[in-house]
């Protein structure tokens, strides 16, 4: 079984190796690890329509107009674009779900601030009314006494 490093994959298809990458990772390739390096089958790149198969390849070439070999060179552009900006539709609805979070978060220690913010005037206003001093003409007002054994 003839297999091929990803680099050597971007070279026969003229796809770049990281949307070969991706179409591993989403599984539209399979890949298979030999000594510690992962490798893509001829037949799986058959199979994507990347490559065409040996035998086919001497009939197709002499049948395919140059023009179709131009368009199949735009269409792997394209498709590489597509995905390339797949992946960064993906990056942006993440960091959209981060803002978001960090939107909710921002108000929960907003209302907390606030609190504070009120708890602090109110003892500092406390602080206020026990540093003043008091006059001795006003008395703090006495209270009933009641008498005793009555």
């Amino acid at each position: 079984m003839e297999t091929f490093t990803f680099a050597e994959a971007a070279e026969v298809t003229g796809v770049s190796k990281k949307a070969l990458r991706n179409r591993v990772y989403r599984g539209r390739l399979q890949a298979v690890l030999r000594d510690g390096v992962r490798r893509i089958p001829r037949s799986e790149l058959e199979r994507a329509g990347l490559l065409t198969s040996p035998s086919n390849a001497s009939d197709v070439s002499s049948e395919v107009p140059l023009e179709t070999a131009d368009e199949t060179g735009m269409l792997n552009e394209l498709l590489n674009r597509l995905e390339r900006q797949a992946g960064e539709l993906a990056e942006l609805r993440l960091i959209t779900r981060e803002a978001e979070s960090l939107k909710t978060e921002r108000a929960q220690f907003e209302a907390a601030l606030h609190e504070t913010r009120a708890r602090v005037r109110e003892l500092e206003a406390q602080l206020d009314e026990a540093r003043q001093p008091r006059r001795w003409w006003r008395r703090r007002p006495r209270t009933e006494i009641a008498p005793v054994g009555s």
